[in-house]
């Protein structure tokens, strides 16, 4: 049996140069990773394309993500420090407007006191008036009062009852005077009674004696005891003589007394009619009660009537700067925490500022300073409460602008300042909706109460 010789012709080294590759592939890419180009040993002609893969460099961290790590993390510890180390000052806000601390240099309305009709107008808004200046003058629709002549005639009235009451008391002290000279006489008369009855008995004495004696008759003994007996009758009259005299006195007194309370009240009616009726008489005048200026003045023109109450004119006083106040409003939960003397950042509207927040007052330009004088002890009806803020001299811009400039009613914004605290805490207190939290002050009775616990 032949064997058959097998020739093994070996494989010669293929350059890639040499193989005819596709288009594709003779294509190369700066960037592309590196390529070995081996022959098949499967078969002729085919190319194998082995690519390096760079496993090491795959598995390290970027570049940029390290440095992006690092400025996060720094961020983040700066933003740690400022929430925990910056300080922030705790504020309430509140608006109002421009006042005046002192009631009686506020904005006062000039009312009619009189229903009645406007004959002239004496001022233009914006004249400076004074006190008893004259503002209008009203004609007085009242009827009783329309009578030109009105005054003169409840004038004559008025002295024609004087008149007459004083005649009436006259007459009735006269008949008092009578009735007292009666009663002098009733007196005189039981007198003159008794020393009959005395002279009557000393008569009838003797001449009962006489008769005893026989020096005297019968006849002479009883008409001594007749005219004893009359005195004696006498006597008792006057005694009811001058005891009626002394009620007559009495009863003259009384009515005396009667006459002249009856007189003092129709005079006192009078006089209070004449009163109100000048009073009236004087109403229909409006004058300015304050000095100041008159800045509204109503839309009626002469002719236009005006009902009692109806406001006529308003005018706005002149005063200092001291009298300077801020009207603000706070809610009812912040209004639990203020109390008088804390001190506030004001921004006056038409007056430029910039406000970033009065937490940091470095950031804030062009605020006035003030401080809470008063805070009201009941709501506005709406659960808000008024807080009266005057200057503060102490703070930076304390001096506000003067009234020329700085005008009763101007809108403001007040910041009511409270506690310093970091502003990592005023973040969580803000988004948590809860209250500044103020220092306890201790009172003298928790001082007392806590040494005593402590014992």
């Amino acid at each position: 049996m032949s064997s058959t010789q097998h020739h093994i012709t070996p494989i010669q080294p293929l350059h890639v140069s040499s193989l005819a590759l596709p288009s594709t592939l003779q294509q190369t890419d700066e960037n592309a990773p590196e390529r070995v180009y081996v022959p098949s040993i499967f078969s002729v002609g085919r190319v194998e394309i082995i690519t390096e893969i760079h496993s090491l460099k795959r598995t390290q961290t970027p570049r940029w993500l390290r440095a992006t790590s690092f400025a996060i993390v720094g961020i983040l510890t700066v933003l740690i420090l400022f929430l925990i180390f910056v300080p922030w000052q705790q504020n309430i806000t509140g608006s109002g407007k421009v006042t005046s601390f002192v009631p009686g240099v506020r904005p006062q309305t000039i009312d009619a006191q009189i229903t009645g009709r406007v004959i002239r107008w004496f001022v233009n808004e914006g004249m400076i008036v004074k006190a008893g200046d004259t503002i209008a003058i009203l004609q007085d629709l009242n009827v009783n009062f329309m009578d030109a002549d009105f005054m003169e005639k409840i004038e004559r009235v008025r002295e024609k009852t004087i008149g007459a009451q004083n005649m009436a008391v006259e007459t009735a002290r006269q008949r008092t005077i009578q009735a007292e000279q009666r009663e002098l006489a009733a007196k005189a008369a039981l007198e003159n009674t008794k020393i009959e009855i005395q002279t009557s008995r000393i008569r009838y004495k003797r001449a009962d004696d006489l008769t005893n004696e026989g020096l005297a008759s019968q006849r002479e003994m009883e008409t001594a005891l007749l005219n004893l007996q009359k005195a004696q009758a006498d006597s008792i009259r006057s005694e009811t003589f001058l005891e009626s005299a002394r009620r007559d006195v009495e009863v003259a007194k009384n009515e005396e007394s009667r006459v002249i309370q009856q007189a003092d009240a129709l005079t006192a009616e009078i006089e209070l009619r004449v009163a109100n009726a000048r009073q009236r008489g004087g109403a229909s005048v409006i004058t300015a009660p304050i000095d100041g200026y008159v800045v509204r003045i109503a839309e009626v023109g002469a002719g236009q009537t005006v009902k009692e109450g109806e406001m006529l004119a308003m005018i706005v006083p002149i005063a200092g700067g001291i009298d300077q106040a801020v009207e603000a409003f706070i809610s009812s939960r912040d209004a639990a925490i203020v109390d008088v003397g804390r001190p506030v950042r004001l921004q006056f509207s038409g007056f430029p500022a910039f406000v970033f927040n009065p937490g940091w007052d470095n950031f804030t330009i062009n605020t006035f300073g003030g401080r809470v004088a008063v805070v009201d002890a009941v709501d506005d009806g709406s659960g808000y409460y008024r807080v009266l803020i005057v200057p503060d001299s102490t703070q930076k811009q304390g001096k506000w602008p003067t009234s020329q400039y700085l005008r009763q009613g101007t809108p403001t914004n007040s910041w009511i300042l409270l506690n310093e605290v970091p502003i990592g805490f005023e973040i969580w207190r803000q988004l948590n909706g809860f209250p500044p939290v103020l220092p306890h002050k201790l009172s003298s009775s928790d001082k007392t109460d806590k040494n005593t616990k402590k014992k």
